[in-house]
């Protein structure tokens, strides 16, 4: 690679980084928005119902937590372009960034699926066990934090191979 194309991948990954900084704050209003919802739709007429408040509070942070953890996964991605955009591509540090993302959405997926139902009926004292809700997005988002551990896995190969080869140059 010539040094334009090295300068002008650089420039791209830093202006990923930058991409997914402003999505993670997307979704932090998101999640502060849904949760504030959760929250004022409680009318609290004196200070016993502060209750209602705390669980209006923990009911939008259950049903907002795969939001979070999804932004999570994106702030990983963040530091991974950061680190591709200072020259720094095939490195322990960016399968263990990888790997967090992975895991970040597989129980994104999962908490959608099984425990964000499960919880919100146990608060409502309707618990009648275990609740699954395969839907279309969970199951997307469980599938792609498994493809995103597989690709991380074929990058620890990446970079076994470069450590290697840096060891005859």
């Amino acid at each position: 690679m010539t040094d334009t194309e090295i300068e002008k991948t650089r420039n791209t990954h830093r202006d990923l980084t930058y991409l997914a900084w402003i999505v993670v704050g997307v979704l932090a209003l998101n999640v502060a928005f849904y949760v504030g919802g959760e929250i004022g739709e409680i009318s609290v007429s004196s200070r016993d119902d502060l209750w209602a408040l705390n669980e209006g509070l923990w009911i939008g942070i259950i049903k907002a937590m795969p939001t979070i953890l999804i932004a999570w996964a994106i702030a990983d991605f963040a530091f991974l372009f950061q680190r591709c955009s200072e020259g720094e591509v095939f490195s322990e540090e960016n399968v263990k960034t990888l790997d967090q993302a992975a895991y970040g959405l597989i129980v994104a997926g999962i908490w959608a699926a099984a425990i964000s139902p499960t919880l919100l009926q146990w608060i409502s004292e309707n618990f009648r066990g275990i609740i699954v809700d395969f839907g279309d997005l969970s199951i997307a988002v469980t599938m792609m934090g498994i493809m995103l551990h597989g690709l991380s896995l074929v990058f620890k190969d990446a970079v076994a191979v470069k450590t290697e080869n840096d060891e005859f140059v």
